[in-house]
């Protein structure tokens, strides 16, 4: 099954999302304590069959009782916008995560894995 509907638009559809993220948590996210959450938004409809909007997320970990703990998700929503899936990409320390949004092409392949694992569970699940 071909989920991909536009292999180029997608990877810079990532790429300027990711850039958007990775400016504002190298800038404003905390070694410990809470934060708001931080997240970037492309739509996805016409780069991934059955896909609506596709959401990168950085968020703190809730119950983390020291507040140290990130986590990094990729959230796919339905074209219709009433169902979502999502899948972690990195969990962890904010130096790791830090780390981590620096090397682009690495952080790109696992987001576009995400995306497309994603995409398939939601037609799997007749979702889209």
């Amino acid at each position: 099954m071909q989920v991909v509907l536009n292999e180029q638009k997608l990877q810079q559809a990532i790429g300027a999302a990711l850039h958007e993220l990775s400016e504002r948590a190298r800038t404003s996210l905390p070694d410990t304590g809470t934060f708001t959450a931080l997240s970037s938004r492309f739509a996805g409809g016409a780069l991934v069959d059955g896909v609506g909007d596709v959401e990168l997320h950085v968020a703190p970990l809730s119950g983390d009782k020291g507040k140290q703990e990130r986590y990094f998700e990729v959230r796919i929503f339905t074209a219709s916008g009433a169902g979502r899936s999502s899948m972690w990409v990195f969990y962890g320390k904010t130096p790791a995560l830090k780390e981590l949004l620096k090397n682009e092409a690495t952080l790109k392949g696992k987001i576009r894995a995400a995306i497309v694992a994603e995409a398939e569970s939601l037609q799997r699940h007749e979702l889209t």
